[in-house]
């Protein structure tokens, strides 16, 4: 007896971002069924669902759901929502390393003062040539080694600059590599920069706060790419005020968009984006669910799948 052909269901924060992708899975699956979510309705009998912060609705109309597929790599926004014994997937990367390992290249240079000088000069007509930046004096701490902090460290390595990485249970690399509490002491006492690259759990929750940050090297940078609830918000500016933090470049929030009256807004040495640092590439993530379905219709097993204790 052939197999089911799929049924999605697509829920995201916005009916026309749901109509969006619901329509480009369509084009590239044919033959599967997509309906979007409304809520209120009667059940659609989809077999698997695409979300993005979904209505937690979805999970109790919808009770014919095999599987659940996160249109992002951080889950943190559905792992309350889902039931906990829904298996649940990710995107792995999807387009989203390159682009926060870009991000992140930028925020070290912005540390280091590598063209400041030259833009400040440039305004004012002056040639001026300063001497090159000793990169022994500006090691990164990476937290987070995932397949998109491996990606940052890696990049970050590749330009001669001392990297050092943390995460929840010790990876071997190219370079130190740390984990649990004493770990992380360690790693970020051996470096100047602080990149986060973290998933959001109840354990990482808040991980940036006063301690964490009066280990960092003075003088030190903050750069986040991951969640804005990995900060302790009045530490970073604590941080930033006593002028150990010489500066930050931020790209998440505990409230989005980061309201006008965010002392954040009001720090020169600050540099706030709109959470842009990695920004899904809609084909590869197509492809990356599409192929994952196929796999679990075959009673195959498929990579990305989070572990609900866990978070990530």
């Amino acid at each position: 007896m052939p197999t089911q052909l799929p049924h999605l269901i697509v829920a995201t924060t916005r009916p026309s971002e749901t109509a969006r992708w619901a329509d480009e899975f369509r084009k590239v699956y044919p033959d599967w069924k997509v309906d979007e979510f409304v809520a209120g309705q009667p059940s659609t009998g989809a077999t698997y669902a695409i979300v993005w912060q979904p209505d937690a609705a979805l999970f109790k109309q919808e009770p014919h759901l095999r599987a659940t597929f996160n249109l992002g790599a951080g889950v943190d926004a559905v792992a309350g929502t889902i039931p906990a014994e829904m298996p649940l997937y990710r995107l792995e990367d999807a387009g989203m390393a390159e682009q926060m390992a870009e991000y992140a290249l930028y925020g070290v240079l912005r540390a280091v003062g590598r063209f400041q000088p030259y833009e400040e000069q440039a305004r004012e007509g002056k040639w001026k040539a300063y001497r090159p930046i000793d990169r022994r004096q500006w090691p990164v701490a990476v937290l987070g080694l995932g397949a998109i902090g491996s990606k940052i460290a890696k990049v970050i390595a590749s330009l001669g600059y001392p990297v050092h990485g943390w995460s929840r249970r010790l990876h071997e690399a190219d370079f130190p590599c740390y984990a649990g509490e004493k770990g992380l002491k360690e790693c970020v006492s051996a470096s100047r920069i602080l990149v986060n690259a973290l998933p959001l759990t109840p354990q990482t929750e808040g991980l940036i706060n006063r301690d964490v940050l009066s280990n960092l090297q003075p003088g030190g940078y903050l750069i986040n790419v991951a969640r804005g609830g990995h900060l302790v918000d009045a530490d970073v500016l604590d941080a930033l005020k006593s002028g150990h933090l010489s500066g930050a470049l931020l790209d998440a929030f505990t409230q989005e968009p980061l309201p006008a009256d965010h002392p954040y807004w009001g720090v020169p040495s600050v540099m706030v984006t709109p959470h842009i640092s990695g920004i899904t590439v809609r084909e590869l993530a197509l492809e990356q669910i599409g192929s994952r379905i196929e796999l679990l219709q075959q009673g195959k097993p498929a990579t990305g799948r989070v572990n609900h204790s866990q978070g990530y």
